[in-house]
């Protein structure tokens, strides 16, 4: 299962309404006033769990959305195969700077083929940092021509 987990309410999302309609018929789950705090590894190093808290809305902030407040001893986990971290629209520069080979556009984001593949072998991306700054109906459709080419790249297929 697929999910987003947003540490505000839906009304504050930045998202258009049609964009979190069809997330949801598309199956999406929302996680809503929830904020993760870390993504925890397995034995072999892997995303297995992902450590949430609980919010609540307080006063607005400075962009006049009400600004998410953590409710103390809320924490939580959810099991995770896969953790996407998607937030912002550029690449995070730690991940260009441990990852060299990593080629990039001529406006700083990872270049890919059309399948989404990168130049490092078994590595695919998609959305905002292949785009740029796009909707939430782009990016899924990038996750999931990503997710047959992974499985084609898995199975040897490709």
């Amino acid at each position: 299962r697929a999910m987003i987990i947003y540490r505000r309410s839906e009304a504050e999302m930045p998202a258009r309404l049609e964009e979190i309609k069809h997330a949801k018929e598309e199956g999406i789950e929302f996680v809503m006033l929830t904020a993760p705090l870390a993504i925890l590894g397995n034995a072999e190093g892997w995303s297995a769990t992902l450590r949430c808290q609980r919010m609540e809305l307080g006063p607005p902030d400075e962009s006049g959305r009400s600004k998410p407040v953590p409710i103390r001893g809320s924490e939580y986990d959810i099991e995770a195969d896969v953790v996407v971290n998607a937030v912002g629209t550029g690449a995070n520069p730690l991940l260009t700077a441990s990852a060299p080979n990593l080629k990039l556009n001529k406006w700083g984001n990872i270049a890919v083929d059309g399948k989404g593949a990168t130049s490092i072998p078994g590595t695919f991306a998609g959305g905002d940092i292949v785009r740029g700054g796009a909707t939430v109906i782009l990016a899924m459709g990038d996750g999931k021509q990503a997710a047959a080419a992974i499985n084609g790249y898995l199975k040897g297929d490709l």
